[in-house]
């Protein structure tokens, strides 16, 4: 923004797949770091997910605990903050190209109380 200074950004990231026709573990860690040009502030704001799922015919029930904390005053994120918790969750493939989703999301957030949720979701392919 005009009259703001600069920030610099690196982001690290991995991930890590292992899949079957039936089962699947998906893994992602990264580091966003930002630093504010002409001064030696640094903030690197760490975060993952790890999911697992298993497929029972046209049903694929899933597991994921995610999480990021970024610092209370991140220049790029400043209302990201703490997050962390479970999901739960289940797709059915209703054809080839839609799938149907629903999940349960319990998020825990700095100084703030826990947020529970109740997703769905419809996708498509072409």
């Amino acid at each position: 923004p005009v009259g703001q200074p600069s920030v610099g950004e690196t982001i690290l990231a991995t991930h890590a797949v292992y899949s079957t026709t039936n089962f699947e573990w998906l893994n992602e860690l990264l580091v966003v770091r930002h630093n504010i040009t002409g001064t030696p502030h640094v903030f690197a704001t760490p975060g993952f997910y790890s999911q697992i799922s298993r497929r029972f015919g046209l049903y694929q029930p899933y597991f994921r605990y995610q999480y990021v904390n970024a610092s209370r005053n991140e220049p790029i994120f400043p209302d990201i903050g703490f997050r962390a918790g479970p999901s739960a969750g289940v797709r059915y493939d209703a054809s080839e190209s839609v799938a149907l989703k629903l999940q349960y999301d319990f998020l825990s957030l700095r100084n703030q109380q826990s947020v529970q949720g109740l997703e769905a979701q419809i996708g498509f392919t072409f």
